[in-house]
């Protein structure tokens, strides 16, 4: 332990009161209880274990008369091994359930324990329920699946990606082939049509509305991408907008409707927080950019295909008439995602 400083405690911190016959046995009780990263002695009896220390939480080291702080030294072994302590009174210093190792400190901010969360938990003392991927930003942020709770607390699998270049998180809640197109054309986001949705896949997958609405809950922007499985992410044939702009789970958007998004590419031709004519009614989401011009939207791009009348190109969705040079449509087996993400 270091030097005593005289007449000062760390409020708010102490988490086990002793009484104690001397210093060096509230040293040791510190030292025995993974929790404690330093302590206090009041009226010489009374000992204080306290959950964080002078440089951890610095603004909460006071003045108080006849009290006397100590920090624990980073791997100080005394007579026991630092690495060897216990939760003390607690069962485990971890909650929700969680398992713990105990660690050396290599300096005065490092806690002395380690809590391994289980899934669906995160946080320092795995005290958060993961609700989307945002509960994971802080993790190793490797793209892959992920276990997170509903708002009945069943734990369900899903499939994360974390931006590189922030911290935008973004859940995977639906992806399919061109194949099974069919499947998915008449679907708005509005209707409850879970496919596969216990096991994320890029093939045919869409998660249940009431799972859904827990992620969004969690979220504030939505995308939609083309063959992510494939190529990964591409910003290319790429559609993103904010919960506020578009709520893609309630909003019914009409032949007249040219909602502000923040990006929208299709074919390589591209504008950014632009307006952009996108369609949901009694079918799923898209985008009809031959019709943008006649609508009044600012994102018009050109080289639009036209089928049968009265068909157009659509884009990100429904796909009534196809454009091969649209990445979502290039082929059968090309694949359309739609992630929900927050940062």
């Amino acid at each position: 332990m270091n030097k005593a400083l005289n007449n000062k405690v760390l409020s708010g911190h102490a988490f086990r009161n002793l009484t104690m016959k001397s210093i060096v046995e509230c040293f040791f009780a510190c030292l025995e209880d993974c929790l404690c990263m330093s302590f206090q002695m009041c009226e010489n009896t009374e000992c204080q274990l306290l959950s964080s220390n002078q440089f951890r939480s610095p603004s909460t080291l006071l003045a108080m008369m006849g009290c006397s702080y100590y920090d624990m030294v980073p791997n100080s072994v005394g007579l026991t091994n630092s690495a060897s302590c216990t939760p003390g009174c607690r069962k485990n210093p971890c909650p929700n359930g969680t398992s713990y190792v105990t660690l050396t400190s290599t300096d005065y901010t490092t806690p002395r324990y380690k809590c391994l969360c289980s899934p669906g938990y995160a946080g320092n003392l795995c005290q958060y329920i993961v609700r989307s991927c945002r509960g994971y930003t802080n993790g190793n942020r490797v793209p892959g699946k992920y276990k997170v709770f509903d708002d009945n607390m069943n734990l369900f699998e899903v499939f994360c990606d974390f931006d590189l270049n922030s911290t935008m998180t973004w859940t995977l809640v639906q992806s399919y082939e061109q194949r099974v197109k069919l499947k998915f054309k008449f679907e708005p986001y509005s209707v409850d049509f879970p496919i596969n949705q216990d096991s994320p896949r890029s093939d045919s997958y869409r998660l249940s509305k009431s799972r859904m609405q827990s992620i969004q809950d969690d979220s504030s922007k939505f995308r939609i991408t083309c063959k992510y499985d494939t190529d990964g992410l591409v910003y290319r044939d790429y559609l993103q907008a904010t919960k506020k702009k578009i709520d893609i789970l309630t909003d019914i958007l009409s032949d007249t409707h040219c909602p502000l998004v923040e990006l929208i590419d299709v074919r390589g031709q591209s504008c950014s927080n632009c307006t952009a004519f996108l369609v949901q009614k009694n079918y799923i989401l898209h985008s009809d950019s031959f019709n943008a011009a006649n609508k009044g939207c600012q994102f018009r791009p050109t080289g639009v295909k036209r089928c049968t009348d009265p068909y157009t190109e659509d884009n990100f969705g429904y796909y009534g008439c196809i454009n091969t040079a649209h990445r979502c449509s290039s082929s059968e087996t090309a694949t359309t995602q739609t992630w929900l993400g927050s940062n």
